[in-house]
């Protein structure tokens, strides 16, 4: 339901800033960022456009709000779980549930947003974002180092391993229906933390290498104990079968 402008200027100014980063962002989602329009996101208020630039000089300056507010609700967290005197493991565990169930599923429209149209932002944003989402992922591998440190993570290139794992808790934007889910948060929060800590495999040793096939090699009768005959052993060897040879034809 599309408010009035009486309704939208009887707010405080930061819950009205607030309300156009909330329409803006369902927008985006619904329609990407390169098809809406800012008279698009003022009719979602009830407002002119005219009116909305009160607020917003530009439509890039309204996709850069809307990943600084992503990143408030991530840094958050996990600023508060890396702080917390819990084990490495249990940090990982709250990380990837909360990203999960906190964050990503309760706010798809956001993170949908967030994940697709960075290319979208002034370069200056832009840089900003990826300093950013750096500074969130050398977080994880910290965590990780410190679990491979204590012994309780595999010794494991912990860059990669956090590539892997938040990759797989980001892509949820692209699949994850809230309507049409037939999976809770929690179930694919609870999915994901056993598919991590002890893989897909039912028998969970791991797969047996093949033996590499034997080298070829000249033969050596040294290695197997047996002396090779000189040549004057050799010399008499051959008189005796000659010898033997004549008499048999006698």
């Amino acid at each position: 339901m599309k408010r009035t402008p009486t309704d939208f200027k009887g707010l405080d100014r930061s819950i009205r800033m607030q309300k156009i980063v909330e329409a803006a962002t369902g927008l985006f989602h619904r329609k990407g960022f390169n098809t809406a329009t800012l008279d698009e996101v003022a009719g979602e208020l009830g407002l002119s456009k005219a009116a909305l630039y009160n607020y917003i000089p530009s439509k890039g300056k309204l996709l850069a709000m809307i990943y600084g507010q992503a990143f408030e609700k991530i840094f958050h967290r996990i600023y508060e779980i890396s702080a917390a005197p819990i084990s490495p493991e249990e940090k990982l565990r709250q990380i990837i549930r909360d990203l999960i169930c906190n964050i990503i599923t309760n706010n798809i429209a956001m993170f949908s947003v967030f994940f697709a149209e960075e290319n979208q932002l002034p370069s200056k944003d832009f840089q900003k974002i990826l300093e950013e989402k750096k500074r969130y992922t050398r977080l994880v591998i910290k965590i990780i180092d410190e679990g491979i440190e204590k012994g309780v993570f595999k010794p494991v290139d912990s860059r990669l391993q956090a590539y892997a794992i938040l990759g797989m808790c980001n892509w949820l934007y692209k699949w994850y229906k809230p309507q049409k889910e037939a999976f809770s948060p929690e179930e694919i929060a609870g999915h994901f933390l056993a598919l991590v800590e002890t893989g897909y495999l039912a028998n969970r040793q791991p797969a047996r290498q093949p033996e590499p096939p034997p080298v070829a090699r000249p033969h050596d009768d040294r290695e197997s104990g047996i002396e090779k005959p000189t040549y004057e052993e050799l010399k008499v060897l051959c008189g005796h079968l000659t010898s033997l040879v004549d008499r048999l034809g006698q």
